[in-house]
């Protein structure tokens, strides 16, 4: 990419779609309007085919919009998700690590000659995430590196803030304790909390209520100077700028 090309922001954001490949038109077109760049999409459920079996993952380009689309490949009912990243973005050196059943992407990568390490989580309710094996699929991301980890967690960090329904969920202690040694581990933070301590915003509802599921992580060192305007994140990157589309409950 041209220096007088560069981009001066790099916009992330997350959604659930339940369901890639119907819908895929939709999706497509409603990402066209949002103009992301890096995109964290869960629950795509892409199953296995002649040339992709289950537990495999799929690189492909998605024109002309993006240029890079890594699926992980599980069954065409449920979980899998995927990272897609913008056309002319400059993405080198993709080194990709995904879950077998289709539970996370771990994505390293330079862009404009920064590194970045994205993770795209998706934590179903049936099968829990081993949070120590999931440390160790990592690539060893450096101090220097943008670690960027976000998606659908189908568990909340504050019951009081993060939910209205009362009913209690047997599997929630499990799915949050193994989160919270995680986040502790490489000193990661939730944006939108640390942002509004005592504001309460959803992104998941059902006839039980309403939960605030869907996270992103940092670094505490990278928030500083965060900034947020109409639902976007903003990071200031020197000489670049950083933003965070934050995870919303979109319909198709």
């Amino acid at each position: 990419m041209n220096s007088n090309n560069k981009k001066q922001s790099l916009t992330i954001l997350s959604w659930n779609v339940n369901g890639f490949i119907l819908k895929k038109s939709n999706i497509l077109n409603y990402l066209k309007l949002l103009r992301a760049d890096v995109v964290f999409l869960q629950e795509t459920h892409v199953g296995p085919s002649a040339n992709c079996p289950a537990g495999s993952i799929q690189i492909q380009g998605l024109y002309p919009d993006y240029d890079w689309a890594v699926f992980t490949t599980f069954k065409n009912t449920c979980r899998g998700v995927a990272v897609l990243f913008r056309e002319g973005l400059g993405c080198e050196g993709l080194r990709v690590v995904g879950d077998d059943k289709g539970r996370y992407l771990i994505i390293s990568c330079k862009i404009q000659e920064k590194e970045f390490e994205f993770v795209n989580v998706y934590n179903p309710t049936d099968e829990l995430i081993d949070f120590n094996q999931f440390r160790d699929d990592l690539l060893s991301p450096s101090e220097a590196t943008y670690f960027v980890i976000g998606g659908d967690f189908n568990t909340v960090m504050d019951a009081e803030f993060d939910r209205t329904s009362n009913i209690r969920n047997r599997g929630h202690r499990v799915r949050f304790t193994g989160l919270m040694s995680f986040l502790e581990t490489f000193n990661l933070v939730d944006i939108w909390r640390w942002l509004y301590p005592e504001e309460k915003s959803f992104t998941y509802f059902d006839v039980k209520g309403k939960s605030r599921l869907d996270y992103f992580f940092l670094r505490c060192k990278n928030l500083t100077s965060l900034q947020l305007h109409r639902g976007i994140l903003t990071i200031p990157i020197t000489p670049t700028v950083f933003t965070i589309a934050v995870p919303s409950p979109y319909l198709i």
